[in-house]
């Protein structure tokens, strides 16, 4: 064999590889009790939110049971009792768009299934998003700085209860919080042992149209952070959410898709904080649901909170 026939052959099994990768499609949202067979002979697999199927199996719900399935950018629902083929289903049932809004939310959501699916395929994705983008903060990654502000605290905050976090370092003696303006004047300074600030923006009485910039030193501003820029723009929130409530998608859409929507469109809007709370209270009342774990992990991950991410997939059972 010739080296250029090999490396021709080598092309071919990785793009195999890549393609037989992506025959699955993931599950949005199950009512009842619906089954899934990885192969003839096996023991059906109880399916729920968040996990991928493979298109070789197959699958059945009982009773009344529904599925709606993710698959290419597009979403299908699936019910009756009869054991069916998933490619057949999705080779015949798609419909969607991946048009606007609807179609980049599902493809995040196929990105957060698969990049979510593992600490690996979650790493990977942090380390990404962070190589890409610095955080989208000019110097974030620089190593000269020897405290990590978390990014959920960057781009659009809403008013009361913001909670400004780092990274603990070695040391001694209290951090310094400091609050600046865009002119450089000093809003806020406050000397803390925590590693959070909890702030109300309203009491701070700061524009709502200039941007402010937040950082934390310690040891006499011997260790600091870069620093973090905001707007304080709780109408930001609102917009992003008026405007999502008319999309024909959203308004079909199960109660926990609504609530991953919202978070996504807060993402694009930079609403970091805003999004953070969806997911934390969407896991307080779901810990279960893995589909809500991997969206809310690989969103931890690009606000650089990759611990915090990883933590997730220990508290599976």
């Amino acid at each position: 064999m010739t080296k250029k026939t090999g490396i021709l052959l080598l092309g071919l099994i990785l793009l195999f590889t890549k393609l037989s990768a992506q025959e699955a499609t993931h599950v949005l949202h199950v009512s009842g009790q619906v089954q899934y067979y990885a192969q003839h002979g096996a023991k059906p697999a109880l399916v729920k939110p968040g996990m991928s199927l493979g298109l070789s199996g197959k699958l059945r719900c009982k009773g009344a049971a529904t599925a709606k399935l993710l698959y290419n950018g597009k979403t299908f629902v699936v019910s009756g009792g009869k054991m069916r083929n998933l490619s057949e289903i999705v080779k015949n049932g798609q419909n969607g768009s991946n048009m606007g809004f609807t179609g980049r939310f599902f493809d995040f959501l196929t990105e957060s299934i698969k990049e979510g699916d593992n600490k690996e395929q979650l790493q990977k994705h942090h380390r990404r998003y962070m190589n890409k983008t610095s955080g989208g903060i000019k110097g974030y990654a620089k190593q000269e700085y020897a405290i990590a502000p978390l990014l959920v605290t960057s781009g659009n905050l809403p008013s009361a209860n913001v909670i400004f976090k780092w990274r603990n370092i070695r040391g001694d003696g209290p951090y310094t919080f400091l609050l600046l303006a865009e002119t450089g004047k000093p809003v806020a300074q406050i000397l803390t042992r925590d590693t959070a600030i909890t702030l109300d923006l309203d009491q701070l009485a700061i524009s709502l149209d200039e941007e402010y910039q937040w950082s934390v030193t310690r040891g006499g501003g011997a260790a600091k952070s870069v620093g973090v820029p905001f707007y304080h723009n709780p109408q930001a929130v609102a917009n992003s959410l008026a405007n999502l409530t008319q999309d024909p998608a959203y308004q079909s859409a199960s109660e926990l898709e609504q609530q991953l929507m919202q978070a996504y469109a807060l993402e694009e809007n930079r609403c970091y904080f805003s999004a953070d709370q969806i997911y934390a209270r969407l896991l307080a009342t779901d810990s279960e649901n893995l589909l809500l774990r991997k969206t809310y992990a690989t969103f931890l991950a690009r606000m650089d909170m990759l611990p915090e991410a990883n933590e997730l997939f220990f508290q599976r059972k």
